[in-house]
């Protein structure tokens, strides 16, 4: 049975006739867990030396970078990336053909499979059918770290499914275009997202019009103001490596105003769904076929021709403005020349590249970068060494390779808290889950509090799950002006349920259904002499999956004595195999609930 364990040890697993969780148990470690600090773990002791067949340290290293930068670790993956150098990693997943149209593909052939199962019903795919697009790449998909990225990039370029209309159809196509620019330059990048529908929907740019002519209104603030704190530039000016730029007084000095939002807010008037014979009909909602998919265009009945002056750049009037040689003078050229500038003020922005550098350290390898790991990747972010600004590839090798990222010790608040899909994400790797019908066909929806807490494109607001500069109140992060982004959707309910959901899920091994399974076959095969699964060699096995080696001595010594702990004299054949399954599933239970697991060093 599973037993309340120590502190910092999450959940323990004993016993090989009872795996079932008392939920009493779970939410009183879970109290626990809340509020735990991030600790610092040692990989060593136990788990040094190894047999025939165990983890080198090769493989430790690749596991990591696996962890850090996929959905992730497998044995296979493994063995692909050992030896291999982070930048060198990146530039082979870069080159990996991939499905540029594979979420909106999906949706569309689950939609006429849906219907045809209830026709009478009409029924429909819906969000759903957006994670199953999600869960196959992120689990199947060779292309990883371009899902990865996409998936951290709608972290900060946030669109949800929550609170909004953004339909499921315009998700799907968000993340296509997520893709499809995670590894390109964030030029283009921020370009596509201004110009998405679902965006465009999001945070209404859709049906801006401008004012010229009415001084009693303005137009809608909502994308210009977001653009600039939450994907750009930041709230306050900002030293290259990350630092706030002091005014005489010490204060942080603020990046924009009120002025500056109104005068961006003119950039993105006019812009309305795409249409082959655009009207004042099609302008503010889809008529024609897949426009509520195509990039958005301009329509120039609403576009605002005053002049637009923001963060120290002015655009002119219409009536001053002379276009580009070889362009025709037009309000229609003069809306994308608008926007053209605008989006090129904000990506050489000196902001930019400290605000990117953070926010993309914090999603894949750790909560409170120094300042000169900021620096050293926002320098790459400026320049990648063939004068390209922005490149991607290069900025996420950078935060990759970098050595803070592989450091020889770590520090008491080094590390992230995983988030709850990369938990879920990691357990099914690296077990090789597998969907039977091929649609990895959700169980429940993993977005609420009761169930994981988070899912792609169900984040509660524009700013996330979790704020970037959060930390718990009163915590000793707190305490010492440390953040801890993730903690912000860490309460009892929330670990209670994850502990339940997950040990339930490596129990019955599956994701909640039958449909996605998992399989322990290699775990099972690492037995002694007796033909009993050896704890040791487990925790080995455990350590480069799910810990890229970073798995602590006091966990090691624990899933070694519950591994051993959970025995019957003289097992029959029949009674072995149970045995045997009972070791590996109560030392992956306790890997997954362990807080050398929920912080990933």
């Amino acid at each position: 049975m599973f037993v309340r364990a120590t502190s910092g040890e999450g959940l323990m697993a004993t016993g090989a006739s009872n795996t079932t969780a008392s939920t009493a148990v779970i939410a009183a470690t879970a109290a626990a867990a809340a509020t735990v600090a991030i600790l610092a773990t040692s990989s060593g002791g136990v788990l040094s030396g190894a047999e025939a067949g165990d983890p080198t340290p090769a493989d430790l290293d690749a596991a990591r970078l696996l962890n850090f930068a996929t959905f992730g670790a497998t044995a296979a993956t493994v063995t692909e990336t050992k030896e291999v150098a982070p930048a060198q990693w990146v530039k082979r997943q870069a080159d990996i053909a991939f499905s540029a149209t594979h979420f909106i593909d999906w949706y569309v052939r689950r939609d006429t499979e849906i219907n045809a199962a209830d026709p009478k019903k009409k029924a429909r795919a819906s969000f759903d059918q957006v994670q199953e697009a999600f869960w196959a790449a992120a689990l199947a998909g060779p292309e990883q770290l371009r899902t990865r990225m996409a998936f951290a990039l709608s972290e900060i370029c946030v669109v949800s499914f929550q609170g909004s209309t953004v339909t499921a159809r315009m998700g799907a196509a968000y993340f296509d275009m997520l893709r499809a620019r995670s590894l390109g330059t964030y030029r283009d990048l921020i370009e596509a997202v201004s110009l998405s529908p679902a965006m465009g929907t999001y945070l209404n740019i859709i049906g801006n019009i401008q004012a010229d002519n009415d001084k009693t209104r303005r137009p809608d603030e909502n994308y210009a103001r977001e653009i600039m704190q939450l994907m750009s530039i930041g709230l306050y000016q900002l030293n290259m490596d990350g630092s706030a730029k002091l005014d005489a007084q010490g204060a942080a000095i603020p990046t924009y105003g009120q002025d500056d939002i109104a005068g961006l807010a003119k950039i993105f008037t006019g812009w309305g769904f795409w249409s082959a014979k655009p009207t004042s009909a099609t302008f503010a909602k889809p008529r024609d076929v897949d426009a509520d998919i195509k990039p958005l265009m301009g329509y120039t009945a609403y576009h605002s021709q005053l002049s637009k002056t923001f963060l120290g750049a002015s655009f002119p009037t219409y009536s001053a403005w002379t276009p580009p040689a070889g362009t025709t003078k037009s309000v229609g050229a003069y809306q994308v020349a608008g926007l053209k500038f605008a989006l090129d003020t904000l990506a050489n922005h000196p902001n930019t590249p400290p605000f990117m550098a953070r926010r993309l350290i914090q999603r894949f390898v750790k909560s409170n970068p120094s300042p000169a790991y900021i620096e050293r990747v926002a320098k790459v972010f400026v320049d990648d060494g063939a004068k390209v600004r922005g490149n991607l590839t290069a900025v996420i090798a950078a935060v990759l390779s970098d050595p803070e990222a592989w450091p020889s010790s770590f520090g008491e608040f080094d590390g992230k808290l995983r988030e709850p899909i990369l938990r879920l994400s990691s357990f099914l790797r690296a077990f090789s889950a597998a969907s039977e019908s091929k649609n990895y066909r959700l169980p429940y929806d993993f977005s609420p509090a009761a169930a994981f807490n988070q899912a792609p494109l169900m984040a509660p607001s524009v700013f996330n799950f979790w704020m970037p500069d959060f930390a718990p109140l009163g915590s000793a992060i707190a305490k010492a002006n440390k953040v801890a982004p993730e903690f912000q959707g860490v309460d009892v309910l929330t670990t209670a349920s994850y502990a339940n959901k997950i040990l339930s899920n490596v129990q019955e091994q599956n994701w909640g259904n039958k449909d996605v399974t998992t399989t322990y076959a290699r775990e099972l095969a690492l037995t002694d002499v007796n033909g009993l699964v050896d704890g040791k060699r487990l925790a080995r096995r455990l350590n480069m999956l799910l810990f890229g080696g970073q798995m602590g001595d006091k966990l090691a010594k624990r899933i070694i004595e519950v591994v051993g702990s959970t025995t019957i004299a003289k097992p029959t054949s029949a009674q072995l195999t149970t045995l045997n399954l009972n070791r590996v599933r109560n030392a992956v239970a306790l890997a997954m609930v362990s807080t050398d697991f929920l912080i990933q060093r």
